[in-house]
């Protein structure tokens, strides 16, 4: 019989995102050895109907249903946020199993998890989130010192480690204990890059910038807007959504401009097309992110299509590799502006790269990346049995 091991998580199906994604590709590979208790969140205000869903032979899905909530107040999030995973916690706890395995974003889960249960625990940490909160006053700076050093206490009580990138694992090395550290780098799946990798332009399209992402206050894509009212020669394709959604859309309408399309949240078939009708690609981060890496820029360079990022940090690491790639400082629209130009009236030729395909396909393949983390629950189990 497989062992149980409890898998805990804040993003699951049928909520389509960079976590969710995630999540899959850590399950699915764990299923081949254990079997999987998966205990998800569902999105806000979208409740399913039943708590238990058999997800297949080797993983079952016990979902808590969230209540609709303002995320982007700092406080009322933090509070909601305490007590789902609370709640996530406390359920997994009441089910047999040898190792439980948790992915934040949700940054409360990291102490919860680490104070509840003596079975051995692995800490997926996909994001520093903490750092993120804003330093603007001094009861805001005593706030973030207090979790930053809630986080660091917690971080060092788990058996194992798991981050995205080395600026995360340089983070828990400068300021926790923790010794047992893997990196499992976020990327894309198997098939998708197959799909996005065959993508040719279409000669006959007009340039045309594109976007394709959440569209929220971290990505503050009101800065494509801007310049898309200067440059009017040029089409703006907008894909996805987010709290800002419907903001962007009336401010575009206001400004009368034509050449910005929204299309919303669309499926990844759909996306396809508009990728074929791409010239450039972009993307952004508010640089207080910079420890962040959007999973977008790998679907990004996986077609090969030029890419303008602006940002900091990690993901500007990552697109200076890049082949034909343009990096500008975030929320710089003169800087923007420019880049695209490059593309548009200036040297930069509108080509696929191969290059930027093949480290795509050597470095960043979920499926190859995703198989790390059963070697360390096949090692904290064994340790155990000893």
């Amino acid at each position: 019989m497989k062992h149980r091991i409890n898998f805990l998580t804040s993003h699951f199906l049928p909520e389509n995102t960079a976590g969710t994604n995630r999540v899959l590709s850590f399950v699915k590979v764990l299923e081949r050895s254990y079997f999987v208790q998966l205990f998800a969140l569902t999105e806000r205000g979208k409740p399913q109907s039943k708590d238990k869903v058999e997800f297949t032979e080797n993983i079952d899905v016990y979902y808590i249903n969230q209540k609709e909530y303002n995320a982007e107040k700092f406080f009322a999030r933090a509070l909601w946020e305490i007590i789902y995973s609370f709640k996530l916690v406390r359920k997994a706890a009441r089910m047999d199993h040898r190792l439980s395995i948790a992915t934040a974003p949700y940054m409360f889960i990291i102490p919860i998890l680490a104070m509840i249960g003596k079975e051995k625990k692995v800490i997926d940490i996909r994001d520093l989130v903490w750092e993120y909160i804003d330093e603007d006053s001094k009861f805001k700076k005593l706030i973030k010192l207090t979790i930053r050093k809630l986080m660091e206490a917690s971080i060092s009580q788990y058996d194992y480690v798991v981050v995205t990138n080395r600026y995360e694992e340089e983070w828990i090395k400068t300021h926790t204990k923790q010794k047992s550290i893997e990196r499992i780098s976020n990327g894309i799946e198997l098939n998708k890059f197959e799909e996005l990798s065959h993508i040719e332009i279409d000669p006959d399209v007009p340039f045309t910038v594109t976007y394709v992402g959440n569209i929220g206050i971290a990505q503050n894509i009101k800065i494509l807007i801007e310049v898309a009212k200067e440059l009017k020669d040029v089409r703006f394709q907008i894909i996805g959504g987010g709290n800002k959604y419907e903001e962007l859309v009336e401010y575009t309408k206001a400004n009368h401009l034509s050449n910005v399309k929204f299309f919303g949240k669309l499926h990844r078939d759909e996306i396809l097309s508009f990728y074929k009708q791409s010239s450039v690609l972009y993307a952004q981060l508010d640089e207080k992110f910079k420890s962040a890496m959007p999973s977008k820029l790998y679907e990004y360079a996986s077609t090969g299509l030029p890419i303008i990022y602006g940002g900091i940090g990690e993901a500007k690491e990552f697109v200076d590799r890049l082949e034909n790639c343009i990096t500008v400082p975030p929320n710089d629209i003169e800087a923007l502006k420019k880049a695209i130009l490059e593309y548009k009236d200036g040297d930069r030729e509108i080509k696929i790269s191969e290059k930027n395909r093949e480290i795509i396909k050597k470095q960043f393949i979920r499926d190859y990346q995703s198989k790390k983390i059963v070697d360390i629950a096949d090692r904290l189990i064994q340790k155990e049995e000893k």
